[in-house]
C-alpha cells in the first residue's frame, strides 16, 4: 500500500509536491516457536518514521526484539536501527541507499552493518520493476560471515478499485544470497535462492495482502532492508497474511500474521509464528 500511496503523491502537480509529508508507525508483536528448536517465545516492538518532500524521502526505523529459550540459554536481546534515503528522478525512477545496524547479545552478529542500494522503475498504478542489492558485514568476530544479496523484483497493478472486488497489485521477486566469507566456520552453503509471490487487494477501507516464498534462505534481508534475519538456521518456507483498515484520510491500523519454517537444532524442522499489529498516522 505504501507504494501506491507514494505513487499517487508523485502524480500531483508541482505546487502540491512542494509540501512535506510525514508518516509515523508504531508497531508491536509476539513470536512463538515450535518444533526442533530451543527457542520458546519472544516479542518485537518498534517505531517507523518517514518524511517526503519531492524529490527526496527519508525512512527511519528503530526496533527491539527479545527471545526466550526453553533451556538454560540466556534471553536474547537485540536492537535494530535502519535509515534509508530515496531520490526520485522525474515520475518513473526511485533510487535508494541505506544502512541497517544491529546491536545484539549474539556475538557472531553483534555490531553488524547491512548496506542497501536499489533502483525501481515504475509507471504509476500500472507496473514496476527493479533491483535491490545488500552487503551484510558481520565482522564482530573473526568467524563472523559476510554476504552479498541480490533481489530483482517486478510488480503489476490490475482490476478496478470501484468494482465489487476492488483492485489488485501482484509482485514477484527472487532473493539470491552469496556467502562471501567464513562459510565453513558457520556451516553455511555457498549460496541460497528463494522465490516469492505476493498479492494485495484494495477495496474500500480495506487492504488485504497474502504472500509466500519457497527455496532456501540464510541471513536473508527482507522488506527493502528493514528486516534482517541474522540467524544461522536455514529457512525453507515462509508465508504472510495481513489486513489493513483505513480509519480516515490520515490513519490506518494493520494486523499481520507470518509463518516461517526452518532447520532445527538436529534433524528436525522448526517453526515460528509471529503476530504483529501497527498503527500508521500521516500528517
Amino acid at each position: 500500500m505504501k507504494k501506491l500511496v507514494l505513487a499517487g503523491l508523485l502524480g500531483l502537480d508541482s505546487l502540491v509536491m512542494a509540501q512535506t509529508y510525514y508518516s509515523a508507525l508504531p508497531y508491536a508483536g509476539v513470536i512463538n516457536y515450535s518444533g526442533d528448536t530451543a527457542k520458546d517465545n519472544g516479542y518485537v516492538g518498534g517505531v517507523y518514521f518517514s518524511t517526503f518532500k519531492s524529490p527526496y524521502k527519508v525512512e527511519l526505523d528503530a526496533e527491539h526484539t527479545q527471545i526466550k529459550y526453553k533451556d538454560n540459554t540466556p534471553t536474547l536481546n537485540q536492537s535494530d536501527f535502519t535509515g534509508i534515503f530515496h531520490y526520485y528522478q522525474g515520475y518513473n525512477l526511485d533510487y535508494k541507499i541505506g544502512i541497517h545496524y544491529i546491536s545484539s547479545d549474539d556475538k557472531l552478529t553483534d555490531k553488524a552493518k547491512i548496506f542497501t542500494a536499489g533502483i525501481l522503475y515504475y509507471k504509476t498504478l500500472k507496473y514496476n520493476s527493479g533491483m535491490d542489492i545488500y552487503y551484510s558485514d558481520y565482522s564482530n568476530l573473526s568467524t563472523s560471515p559476510k554476504f552479498l544479496q541480490l533481489t530483482p523484483k517486478a510488480g503489476i497493478n490490475f482490476g478496478n478499485y470501484y468494482s465489487k472486488i476492488g483492485s489488485f497489485y501482484a509482485e514477484a521477486k527472487v532473493d539470491y544470497i552469496h556467502t562471501l566469507e567464513n562459510k565453513d566456520e558457520n556451516n553455511l552453503k555457498s549460496s541460497y535462492t528463494s522465490s516469492e509471490l505476493s498479492l494485495s487487494n484494495y477495496k474500500g477501507a480495506f487492504t488485504t495482502k497474502l504472500s509466500g516464498w519457497i527455496g532456501k534462505r540464510s541471513f536473508a534481508i527482507d522488506n527493502g532492508g528493514f528486516i534482517v534475519n541474522n540467524l544461522r538456521n536455514t529457512q525453507k518456507f515462509g508465508a504472510k497474511f495481513s489486513e489493513s483498515y483505513k480509519i480516515n484520510i490520515k490513519s490506518n491500523v494493520k494486523i499481520e500474521y507470518s509463518y516461517t519454517k526452518f532447520d532445527g537444532n538436529t534433524l528436525g524442522n522448526a517453526h515460528s509464528n509471529t503476530v504483529l499489529a501497527s498503527y500508521n498516522y500521516n500528517f
